[in-house]
């Protein structure tokens, strides 16, 4: 696993807790003390993220992931697909990234028309994932953010706060007014990692009445080529496998 610096949880915690047969090496992207997380200077991270992904495969490790959203969505579609494969064709076992498996598990679902819950993304990173999002067969319909819905006074603060992570109280809250707010989806798309709320999807889910796509599409990726199955009751990707 390939773990964004300086965030709030780089454990694998949750995926060991619904596929406790999974051991989990973790290495970190490097980068300077002054990278400040502009879409520019992620899109200049893919030889680092190649290189950690070649030091994780030298090790043993018969799947490598890479968490972060945007270390492949800044690269739109189809970079991102190219970037994916190159690292997997350099490194000789599969390899996934956290943005691409996003939209991937969308499509699994059936999801064409999606509902943005945006959470602290600015409109600049919402353009840009919404672009990602059509390329990859998915129309963005409905967006809302924290501060659209009055939690944040800005995207500054919001993004800063991203940083510590966001209670899953406030999660779960924030994708149910955006889906009570968008007639007519298929389904909830959450980019980032705003907080671990896998434990909360599955009766969220049941709720809405709505899939919920999120980070732990990586989690299904991971398993898919694994050949393993989640534990029960984490929603309806996690069941798809």
């Amino acid at each position: 696993m390939i773990v964004v610096p300086n965030y709030f949880d780089t454990t694998s915690k949750e995926l060991t807790a619904i596929a406790p047969s999974v051991d989990v090496l973790h290495t970190q992207l490097r980068v300077g003390s002054d990278f400040g997380f502009t879409l520019d200077e992620i899109v200049g991270t893919g030889p680092e993220v190649s290189d950690c992904a070649a030091a994780l495969a030298e090790a043993g490790a018969e799947v490598v992931i890479q968490l972060g959203t945007p270390f492949s969505t800044a690269h739109g579609w189809e970079g991102g697909n190219v970037l994916r494969a190159q690292i997997e064709e350099r490194i000789g076992v599969p390899f996934e990234m956290m943005g691409i498996s996003v939209p991937s598990a969308a499509n699994a679902l059936g999801v064409t028309r999606a509902a943005l819950a945006s959470t602290y993304y600015s409109p600049e990173w919402v353009h840009r994932y919404s672009t990602f999002l059509r390329e990859a067969g998915i129309e963005t319909v409905h967006e809302e953010s924290f501060v659209d819905q009055g939690l944040f006074p800005t995207h500054d603060a919001s993004w800063a706060a991203s940083f510590q992570g966001f209670e899953p109280d406030q999660l779960v809250a924030t994708i149910r007014e955006t889906a009570a707010n968008a007639p007519g989806i298929d389904g909830i798309v959450v980019p980032g990692l705003p907080c671990r709320f896998l434990d909360r999807v599955e009766a969220l889910e049941q709720e809405i009445g709505l899939p919920v796509v999120s980070y732990y599409a990586i989690w299904w990726k991971c398993l898919t080529r694994l050949g393993l199955r989640s534990q029960e009751g984490n929603g309806a990707l996690l069941a798809h496998l």
